[in-house]
């Protein structure tokens, strides 16, 4: 992705943090992450939609390149929690 690009996202992605970790203060069952991941599944599953005439023969490609795509991200924030942690 382009510079502008990648900022856009993490502008989009900041602002869904906040708000989560605005809800957290008054929540901490973990109930939070658990509504978070469930409304990105949810938009996934519209997004996937709106990429193939036949999400129903196309289910198991559209599942996989998200979890591909999951994967990658979760990935590299758990490597940059570990470089945090590992300078305290």
């Amino acid at each position: 992705m382009g510079q502008n690009k990648d900022k856009v996202i993490y502008d989009y992605a900041d602002k869904f943090i906040n708000l989560a970790n605005e809800m957290a203060k008054s929540d901490r069952s973990g109930d939070v992450g658990v509504a978070i991941r469930f409304a990105a599944a949810r938009y996934c599953a519209y997004e996937a939609s709106l990429q193939t005439k036949n999400l129903a023969a196309d289910k198991d490609k559209q599942l996989q390149l998200f979890v591909d795509a999951f994967t990658e991200m979760l990935r590299t924030n758990l490597e940059d929690y570990i470089n945090i942690q590992s300078q305290k």
